[in-house]
Order: C-alpha cells, then structure tokens, then sequence
C-alpha cells in the first residue's frame, strides 16, 4: 500500500491546524518535551548553527525552546501546511523564522549550517525510500557535531486513522529507524520507545548526532 501523497497531507493539516493548536497548549507541558528540549540546549550550548524544526506544526516546539532554554540560536520552522506556518509565524514572531516546504527538500539550506533538526511525528508520512533520503537531507545541512531529535510512531504497516481520516501513514519499527540513521551518517547517541497518553500506539523517541 502507498502513502498518501503531499498534497492529501497538506489538506489534512490545514483542515486541523486550528484545533491542533489548541490541543498542543496543553500538550507542549509535558515532561516528555521539557525533557527533550532542555536535553538539546544543554549538547549545542557550543555548536554554532541554525535549530530547525522540519515539522513544526503551531511552532509549541520552538517557543517552548526559546523561551525556556537557549535563546542564542537562530530558529527555523517548516511545515507543509500554510495555515500551520500561519499560526506558527503568528506565535513565535521574531523568534523563529518560518516557511512552508517539505522536509524532503530543504535546498534553501546551506550545507553544514544547521546545529540541531528536531522533527517530532512527522515521519509516518514518508515511504521507507523517503525517510531514507529525508535523513540524508538532514545530514547534509547539519554542521559537526549537530543533533537530531526526532519522534517517530512505532510498528509495522500502516497506522489506522479512525473515522478521523482516510490519510495512509506508515509506522517503523526501532531497529528501521536506527538503520536508516546510521546509514545517513549520523551516530545514534540514545532510542526508546515508550507508550503515547490516550493514544494507542507507542512512540520511538531517539537522538543522534553527526560525527
């Protein structure tokens, strides 16, 4: 079975980016993206370089790290839907720059000039050959030593939407997930996976850095 293509994704983001925002209000105080974030200030405190989130929804993520943990670095957000960016812009103001584009293709991105890509559930979204080469793309833009934090949803074959969507996504196992990392150049430095709240999937929470 194939994904969906970009343009059905587009079309499901935008429908729910309004109410996506709401739920992340909430959401962006869990430990589990304190955690992450303070984890990651605390690596590039050093590294020189742009922080991009690849799918950065409404921008929770990148406010959350500016705010409370490094406001030295220069923030990027990209998200495939416009009315994401939208509210994304509108939150982070000044604070990150913000565009519409596909992590698939971040050209506009010099090589070596990224400190950290951070890209939380966001994968499910690529075949297994577009994750492969999304890795890649991350790896050429990130300096050395740079880090990846990604989330990713955890199984085998596709992930049922419900009566919310027709969309078809795919979940990766750990052990595809590390491959494919390891294979793109980077060292995976630390991978779990652990259960989502009121949601019944597990998630694979992973960190990487490139040498």
């Amino acid at each position: 079975m194939k994904i969906s293509p970009e343009k059905e994704v587009r079309v499901l983001y935008e429908e729910t980016a309004d109410s996506y925002s709401k739920m992340m209000d909430s959401e962006i105080e869990l430990s589990i993206y304190s955690d992450t974030l303070s984890g990651l200030a605390s690596r590039i405190a050093e590294i020189p370089g742009t922080i991009i989130d690849t799918s950065c929804g409404s921008g929770h993520m990148l406010e959350l790290y500016h705010d409370r943990y490094d406001s030295n670095h220069s923030l990027i957000g990209v998200d495939l839907s416009p009315k994401m960016v939208e509210i994304a812009d509108k939150r982070l103001g000044v604070k990150a720059k913000t565009f519409v584009g596909s992590m698939l293709d971040l050209s506009t991105i010099s090589s070596g000039s990224t400190a950290a890509v951070i890209s939380f559930f966001a994968i499910h979204h690529l075949d297994p050959e577009e994750a492969k080469t999304v890795f890649r793309v991350w790896h050429r833009i990130m300096c050395n030593q740079g880090q990846l934090v990604i989330a990713v949803w955890e199984g085998k074959g596709t992930i049922d939407y419900g009566d919310e969507s027709d969309i078809v996504a795919f979940s990766f196992t750990q052990d595809q997930i590390k491959s494919w990392i390891t294979e793109a150049g980077f060292v995976v430095d630390r991978c779990s996976v652990e259960p989502v709240e009121e949601i019944p999937m597990d998630a694979i929470y992973l960190e990487a850095s490139k040498p």
